[in-house]
C-alpha cells in the first residue's frame, strides 16, 4: 500500500503539469457512475457555452463589424469543443477504453488512436474552412470584388483539404500512387454515377476562372433574370426581380446562352408599335421619334430611331429604338413606361391610329361571291338589295357507280355488253342527252 501511494506521488511531482491535471480527472471520475455523470455535465456545459456565446454574438454584431464577431466567435466554438473533448477523453481514460473496445473486432489500440487523429484533423481543417471564409469576407472594406473573394475562399479551403489529405495519408502510411491501380474501370463506374455532379463541378470551376459574370451582376440565363447571389462549384444562386431565389446547374449555365446586362455602360431596348395601313409612315416615325426625344430615362446619344419593321396583318410594324446609360432593371422598365406613355400621346394628338386586329371576310368571284342567307323573312328583306339568297346547288345528271362483284359475274359476252352499255349511258349524261 505504502509503495502503491509512493508511486502516485513520484508520478504527480515527475510529470508534467498536464499530464498531473488528467491523472487528477481521472482519480476524481474514479467509477462507472462518476463517468457518465462527468460525461453529462460536459455536455450542459458545453451546450450552456454555445447559447451564452450566440446571445453575447447578437449585440456584439450590432456595435462591431458582423464578419469580424462571427471569426471570433468560430474560433471560440471550436476552442471549447476541444476542451471538451479532450476532457472526456480524460474522464473515460481513453487509452484503456479504445484498447478494450477495438479487441473485439481486432483492432489495436494504435489504428484506434490513428482513427481518433484523422477525425479531429478533418474535423479541424473544416472548422478552418469556415474561419477563412469568414475572414475573406472580412476584407470587404478592401478593393476586391465579390468575385474575387469567392473564388479566393474555394482556392484556401481545395488547399486546406489537400494538406490534410497529404497529412493523413501520411499518418496511415499510405501512397497515394497506389490509388492509380484499378483507377481505370472505377473511374468509368464513377463516372456513369456521378457524371451531372462531376459536369456541374467542373462547370462551376469554368465560371469561376473564365468570369462570364460575377456576383452582383444583372444577367439572363434559361429563362431566369436577374441578380447573381452566389457562384460556387455546384451551382449558381440567382435573385429574380420577383424576389425567387433561383439555384440554376452550373452545366446548365455552360450549356445556355447567358446574357450579362451589367458588363455594357449602355443599354439599347426596343418597343413595337403598329400604325393604321392609311396613316403616312414619315409622319409617323417622325413623331415618335419626337416622343422618344422629350423622354428623361431615354439617352440623349445615341439619339433614338425608328426602323419600319413588317408589315402585319392589320398594322405597319415600327420598331422603337432608344438607348439607356448605366443599365439596371428599374431603369429599364421606367425609360419603357415613359416611352410607351409618350408616343401613345404623341400619336393620339396627331390622330394617328393604332389600329385593332382586324380580319376582311372576301367570296372568290368565279365561285358566286360571298353570300349572307337570312334566317328569317324579316331579315331577308332587311337584307333585301345588299345581298341575295346563294342559288341551289345543281343536281348532277345521273350518277356514276363504282364497278362491283357482281357486274363481272355471268357470262363474259353479257358483261362485255352490259359494259358497253354503261359507257354509252356515261356518255350521254356527260353531253346532257339522258331522257332524250
Amino acid at each position: 500500500m505504502t509503495s502503491v501511494v509512493d508511486a502516485s506521488v513520484v508520478a504527480l511531482t515527475t510529470n508534467p503539469w498536464y499530464w498531473r491535471f488528467a491523472l487528477g480527472i481521472q482519480g476524481l471520475f474514479d467509477t462507472r457512475p462518476r463517468q457518465y455523470a462527468g460525461t453529462v455535465l460536459a455536455g450542459l456545459c458545453f451546450f450552456a457555452f454555445v447559447y451564452v456565446l450566440h446571445r453575447v454574438g447578437s449585440p456584439l454584431k450590432e456595435r462591431y463589424d458582423r464578419n469580424g464577431v462571427e471569426i471570433l466567435q468560430s474560433i471560440v466554438g471550436s476552442i471549447g469543443a476541444i476542451l471538451t473533448s479532450v476532457f472526456l477523453l480524460f474522464v473515460w481514460r481513453l487509452a484503456n477504453e479504445l484498447q478494450a473496445a477495438f479487441s473485439s473486432f481486432s483492432v489495436d489500440h494504435q489504428t484506434g488512436v490513428l482513427a481518433l487523429v484523422t477525425f479531429v484533423t478533418l474535423s479541424i481543417t473544416y472548422s478552418l474552412t469556415r474561419i477563412t471564409k469568414r475572414l475573406i469576407k472580412y476584407t470587404d472594406r478592401l478593393s476586391i470584388t465579390p468575385h474575387q473573394r469567392e473564388l479566393a475562399h474555394h482556392g484556401v479551403q481545395i488547399g486546406l483539404f489537400v494538406l490534410a489529405a497529404s497529412f493523413v495519408f501520411a499518418l496511415w502510411n499510405f501512397d497515394p500512387t497506389n490509388l492509380l491501380i484499378g483507377a481505370g474501370a472505377i473511374g468509368v463506374v464513377l463516372g456513369f454515377a456521378a457524371r451531372k455532379t462531376l459536369s456541374g463541378v467542373l462547370s462551376g470551376f469554368v465560371i469561376l476562372f473564365g468570369r462570364p459574370f460575377e456576383v452582383g451582376d444583372w444577367i439572363a440565363v434559361d429563362d431566369w433574370e436577374g441578380i447573381v447571389t452566389q457562384i460556387t462549384v455546384y451551382n449558381t444562386q440567382v435573385r429574380t426581380f420577383n424576389e425567387e431565389h433561383v439555384l440554376i446547374s452550373n452545366d446548365t449555365v455552360t450549356d445556355s446562352e447567358v446574357i450579362n446586362y451589367s458588363k455594357t455602360d449602355r443599354l439599347r431596348l426596343r418597343t413595337d408599335v403598329g400604325i393604321d395601313y392609311d396613316t403616312d409612315i414619315a409622319t409617323a416615325a417622325g413623331v415618335a421619334t419626337e416622343a422618344m426625344e422629350s423622354c428623361e430615362e431615354v439617352a440623349k446619344t445615341p439619339s433614338p430611331d425608328v426602323i419600319r419593321k413588317s408589315f402585319a396583318d392589320s398594322a405597319i410594324v415600327l420598331q422603337l429604338r432608344y438607348w439607356i446609360d448605366r443599365p439596371t432593371i428599374q431603369q429599364k422598365l421606367g425609360a419603357q413606361n415613359e416611352v410607351i406613355e409618350a408616343v401613345k400621346d404623341a400619336f393620339d394628338d396627331e390622330g394617328i391610329k393604332i389600329p385593332y386586329p382586324q380580319r376582311e371576310l372576301l367570296g372568290r368571284g368565279e365561285a358566286g361571291g360571298l353570300h349572307v342567307v337570312p334566317t328569317t323573312a324579316d331579315e331577308g328583306a332587311e337584307l333585301d338589295g345588299a345581298f341575295r339568297r346563294a342559288p341551289p346547288r345543281r343536281q348532277a345528271a345521273t350518277d356514276v357507280e363504282e364497278p362491283v362483284e357482281e357486274d363481272y359475274a355471268g357470262d363474259p359476252d353479257e358483261a362485255d355488253a352490259d359494259s358497253e352499255g354503261d359507257a354509252k349511258t356515261y356518255r350521254s349524261a356527260e353531253s346532257g342527252d339522258v331522257g332524250k
